[in-house]
């Protein structure tokens, strides 16, 4: 064997004993990951720490908390720093889990996912932490020492998914950590939450299973902002945009079926918002030209629309006669005063005492009655 050779093994075999602990649970019990080295210390306690770790698991399983809680606790104080000490908290938090101490449980995750990012086992983490969401989510009542019966709290459900999104973002969990903290947001009333778990599924997670039905959700809820045409419509049309997603994205979603009549409704609501401000213009500001921007306008927006057809029996009113139908107030008060057009901006001159452009004239004065001040 060459030099080049020799180096390269020497390399190999050097990197392989450095490689970080993994501890693995196979069949049924706790092993060292081979080409993985103990991160115990001393490596020969390794093999005994296996063993404390199935035996407080089997106690756990048999439900034998007290001697369970014994062992998890011994681990942590003496195998602080290594794989141990993050398999222990994975451990008891199952236990207390199961003791309804979510709080406790809680805590011993937040702990895990503080200190051992790269603990094989860091899945599982997440999906207890999902499982703990999903109890708070469902009012199931916490219990204090794993007895005393505490108040219910739904709501924290919404912190613990948001604990799972920022622990792992691409993991399978963070789509459904979204969803069910939208579906909880909005049935607690939760409005901002609501809204921002829909956008980030929307847009994070285009490609979700979930996507249909966050694009569903987020559009009925920008049509339930406006508050009729007689309000403004930017959210009416985010939500005809959303429909129309939903209709390009997943055509054969059941949700998209409605969306073309969700669209037709929500552009003719969009479109008559300007039909009444035309319809504002011309009978109660006598102003035709910004009637009849605001009635072409319409027409743009849905020209299908039953708005747009009112919009044009108003343009013909308006090219058939200048002037609008006078109401009572007009034959009392007079006409609204009609706005300069473009072609008569100068100011009239009033009298010989206003000059072109308005102002009063003023006597030329003499070259000595400055002096004179």
């Amino acid at each position: 064997m060459n030099l080049v050779a020799k180096t390269f093994l020497a390399a190999c075999c050097l990197l392989s004993l450095s490689a970080p602990a993994e501890l693995v649970h196979t069949d049924g019990a706790w092993r060292l990951q081979p080409g993985t080295a103990s991160d115990i210390r001393p490596a020969s306690r390794t093999d005994a720490v296996l063993k404390t770790i199935d035996q407080a698991e089997n106690l756990s399983i048999m439900r034998e908390d007290r001697a369970a809680f014994a062992l998890w606790n011994q681990l942590l104080e003496n195998e602080a720093g290594t794989d141990a000490e993050a398999v222990a908290l994975l451990g008891r938090a199952r236990l207390y889990a199961l003791r309804g101490q979510l709080d406790n449980a809680e805590a011993d995750l937040d702990a895990l996912f503080k200190s051992h990012a790269n603990f094989a086992g860091f899945g599982e983490a997440v999906q207890l932490a999902f499982d703990l969401a999903g109890q708070y989510e469902r009012g199931e009542r916490r219990y204090l020492g794993g007895w005393f019966p505490w108040f219910k709290d739904p709501l924290h459900a919404l912190t613990v998914y948001d604990k799972i999104l920022k622990v792992a973002p691409n993991g399978a969990l963070a789509e459904e950590s979204l969803i069910h903290a939208a579906r909880l947001a909005e049935r607690e009333d939760r409005k901002e939450i609501y809204n921002e778990m829909l956008e980030r599924i929307v847009s994070d997670y285009a490609a979700s299973k979930y996507a249909p039905e966050a694009l569903e959700r987020l559009a009925k809820l920008r049509g339930s902002e406006s508050l009729g045409p007689d309000f403004d419509q930017a959210s009416t049309l985010e939500s005809a945009d959303h429909w129309r997603t939903l209709a390009d994205q997943f055509p054969q979603d059941g949700r998209a079926r409605q969306s073309a009549d969700q669209i037709k409704a929500l552009r003719d609501r969009a479109a008559r918002a300007r039909l009444n401000l035309g319809k504002f213009y011309w009978y109660k500001r006598n102003n035709p030209e910004a009637a009849k921007l605001m009635a072409n306008a319409c027409r743009s927006l849905a020209p299908e629309s039953e708005a747009a057809k009112e919009a044009e029996t108003l343009l013909a009113e308006i090219q058939a006669n200048p002037n609008p139908p006078k109401t009572i107030a007009d034959r009392l008060l007079g006409a609204y005063p009609r706005p300069r057009t473009a072609t008569d901006t100068k100011p009239a001159a009033v009298g010989d005492e206003l000059d072109a452009l308005g102002f009063r004239k003023e006597a030329p004065k003499s070259p000595t009655e400055t002096e004179r001040r």
